[in-house]
């Protein structure tokens, strides 16, 4: 009997860890949102350019996107739009609206290149909507927001997020040296907080563009650049965003054209070498 009593405790115990492992495991998992809706303003956040509106925390499956929300998600983020009824994402309309208005705000600043644009706003539309979001992104920072009903929310104000470095320096090197239609100026510097043009790096660009204290940025975003392969970091189940970032002088899959030669310097044409100095003997 004292035999049965104790595999019966062990098994308890094992059947309670396994479960542990599962739905620790699942936090990270391919087809399942991290956030979801929009659940009122960052508590966080004081005076900002746009409303800072943030999602609630909401741990399920991507929905299936049809009709209206399909054609404004393939509007603003069209590198998600698989087709009418055969794409899923973690978004939903209020959320795509606002995310088409940040997104607005930096496309004036990076216009003059269009695969600068695309590679910025990639990254921003796979954070946020996603049908693998959960895989890509962890939530770090939570507050309870009271909704108008009365009910109280859980809201997401910081999640830190997985690039690959090949994606977060080519998507760089593509706005490195676009102009502000407006005054020539560099987007980057104004991008890149207190580091300028001069040493803004990509780390220190995502930093700014994740930096809820910007005007911009309606919660806080660790971009964690890493090196393909690296897990080291990463929580089990997660992976490294790794898609291929446009270079500057290459047209965008929605018909953007390369980046002048004012904007991208792979777009300027090859200077031409010096030839080699040749020994002509004359003949007398």
């Amino acid at each position: 009997m004292h035999w049965h009593r104790k595999s019966w405790t062990w098994s308890i115990t094992l059947c309670t860890l396994a479960i542990c492992l599962v739905l620790s495991g699942a936090q990270h998992e391919p087809g399942y949102c991290a956030f979801y809706e929009e659940c009122g303003l960052n508590p966080d956040v004081g005076e900002a350019l746009i409303p800072p509106k943030v999602p609630c925390k909401d741990y399920r499956k991507a929905v299936s996107v049809t009709g209206d929300h399909y054609q404004l998600l393939e509007s603003v983020c069209p590198m998600l739009a698989k087709g009418d009824g055969q794409t899923h994402a973690c978004c939903t309309v209020k959320q795509l609206i606002f995310l088409k208005t940040i997104l607005t705000l930096y496309k004036s600043v990076l216009i003059r290149c269009p695969s600068c644009v695309d590679n910025f706003v990639h990254i921003h539309c796979i954070t946020t909507c996603s049908p693998n979001q959960s895989q890509i992104l962890k939530i770090t920072k939570t507050a309870n927001i009271t909704q108008p009903l009365g009910n109280v929310k859980e809201a997401v104000t910081g999640y830190e997020t997985y690039i690959s470095t090949s994606f977060s320096d080519a998507a760089f090197r593509s706005c490195q040296n676009v102009r502000i239609p407006a005054t020539g100026e560099s987007a980057i510097a104004t991008m890149c907080g207190k580091y300028g043009s001069t040493l803004c790096t990509p780390q220190r660009w995502y930093d700014f563009q994740g930096d809820s204290s910007n005007g911009l940025a309606p919660l806080d975003i660790n971009f964690k650049l890493l090196p393909e392969g690296q897990t080291a970091g990463i929580p089990p189940g997660a992976v490294l965003f790794s898609e291929k970032a446009l270079n500057c002088n290459e047209t965008t899959p929605t018909g953007g054209e390369a980046c002048s030669c004012q904007d991208c310097v792979e777009s300027c044409p090859a200077v031409p070498q010096p030839g080699q100095k040749t020994n002509v003997i004359q003949k007398n």
